[in-house]
């Protein structure tokens, strides 16, 4: 068979070694700030078989229950961490995991097109700089992604004899909005497919399997009894608020572009979807069943997004890649010579942009510290142990059975909500606590803000220890530890 672009050893190469890489980014991995926020959440539920909070006690009631939160996700999470134990290796499994099945449920889908498509669609979904930077994070994007490309698989299987199952694709869509209510998007872009392409009937199949699938979100708090804490705790998470005030919403929407373009991971995949549909757009039409989900989910998202950040670019990823391999590969024979070569410079400028985001993610994993290690380091200037300790979110890893930890985050939100909270009265009010120890957050990821230049003594806090990320402070009087 004759290849389009490249010969088929070139993608076996290329792919090949896109995964090598991947794998070897796994290891001493950087961590984020916020997945100690989902670590914790699982940690509880294996301890004590409730999601809770300890980093925010106080707030929103979730030291008691937390009842809006990424449920299947952290379900997933506490199912891998009650066997592996926790830590933040073993917390970033279940997102590795998914990203890569999303990888072979691409792979999947390419079983019924040429060759070369596969192989293609398989080295844009491998080669996403967003993918790679993001894979290894705890976070549920990835599994929401894949369970909600799996819900695709089922409604447009492989294969011209193959059948929609309409309802296998509804619990999966419905899954998919379990792990993250983004997830959303694949109920109401699959429902609108189907009924677009089939009917109303198996629509209606469709939708009931996924509303039936997404009702277990609140099956939690009917059997606590607590609906009310659940609704509660929605209007008041801070990251609902954005799609609850119109100006906020109004933002999001204006704004919504940047997902696409936020930076180079997204612009490659984004600029050479965008450009095979201008130099191929009388081949395409809008029915197409790839281009019409792709279109639906864009849509959907717009109207229901709550921020623009750069991971929710992923929720795309699959459908971006097999759509960019699929028109490539089936309209670039019918144009002109010098769009082949056009193709293939965009494709090696592709292959550019990922061997930088290896790079980047690389030089990131060395550049940071070992967060379980310096946690470590910390513990070794707070020798009284199961004190009060008020901390950045990620001194959870490790730390979490040592000390009674509240986190810098909780602050954050506090200020943001009621105003700043000057730097004496912080002191003030943790000494008022029976707070044995105040850890600083140099990198300010949503912590409260203690200066690297703050006063060597503040209150009954005296700093003992200052490095390039923290400073702790010791409480001086110790009777009333």
């Amino acid at each position: 068979m004759k290849f389009v672009l490249f010969p088929l050893r070139t993608y076996q190469t290329a792919i090949l070694l896109l995964l090598i890489g991947l794998f070897i980014t796994f290891f001493h991995r950087a961590e984020y700030y916020d997945e100690a926020w989902f670590a914790e959440q699982s940690y509880w539920f294996i301890r004590d078989g409730q999601v809770r909070s300890e980093l925010f006690r106080g707030y929103n009631g979730w030291e008691n229950g937390i009842y809006v939160f990424h449920k299947l996700f952290v379900y997933a999470g506490a199912f891998v961490m009650s066997v592996t134990g926790v830590t933040v290796l073993t917390s970033k499994l279940v997102a590795i995991l998914f990203g890569l099945l999303g990888g072979y449920l691409v792979w999947l889908h390419g079983r019924s097109t040429a060759r070369e498509q596969q192989w293609l669609s398989i080295f844009l979904y491998f080669g996403c700089g967003t993918l790679i930077r993001y894979i290894s994070v705890n976070r549920p994007e990835t599994m929401c992604m894949a369970l909600g490309f799996a819900s695709y698989l089922a409604l447009d299987p492989p294969g011209y004899s193959a059948r929609p199952r309409p309802i296998l694709a509804g619990l999966l869509a419905g899954l998919s909005a379990l792990t993250h209510l983004n997830g959303i998007i694949y109920l109401l872009a699959g429902a609108i497919w189907l009924f677009v392409k089939l009917g109303w009937r198996l629509a209606f199949l469709f939708a009931i399997a996924g509303a039936l699938t997404l009702s277990l979100y609140g099956l939690d708090a009917i059997l606590d009894g607590n609906i009310a804490l659940l609704i509660k705790q929605f209007l008041n998470d801070p990251a609902t608020q954005q799609n609850l005030h119109l100006s906020d919403k109004l933002s999001v929407l204006m704004d919504y572009h940047q997902i696409f373009f936020y930076g180079q991971n997204e612009i490659a995949l984004t600029a050479l979807v965008i450009l095979c549909g201008i130099a191929f757009r009388k081949h395409i039409h809008w029915t197409e069943p790839v281009f019409l989900y792709t279109l639906l989910l864009l849509i959907s998202f717009w109207l229901l997004t709550k921020s623009i950040t750069d991971i929710y670019f992923l929720l795309f990823v699959p459908w971006f890649a097999i759509l960019g391999a699929g028109w490539l590969v089936n309209y670039l024979p019918m144009q002109p010579a010098w769009q082949k070569r056009t193709g293939q410079v965009l494709l090696f400028i592709y292959g550019l942009i990922t061997i930088l985001q290896f790079v980047f993610v690389i030089t990131e994993n060395r550049n940071t510290a070992d967060i379980e290690a310096h946690n470590s380091l910390l513990s070794s200037y707070m020798p009284h142990k199961q004190t009060k300790v008020i901390a950045p979110i990620e001194f959870f890893f490790g730390q979490m059975d040592t000390y009674k930890i509240l986190g810098l985050t909780y602050y954050y939100f506090l200020e943001k909500e009621k105003g700043t909270i000057p730097l004496d009265t912080f002191f003030q009010q943790a000494a008022q606590d029976n707070v044995a120890y105040i850890i600083s957050d140099h990198r300010l990821n949503a912590s409260y803000d203690i200066p690297v230049n703050a006063p060597v003594q503040i209150g009954v806090y005296r700093r003992v220890f200052q490095d390039s990320l923290n400073t702790i402070y010791a409480r001086q009087d110790r009777k009333r530890i």
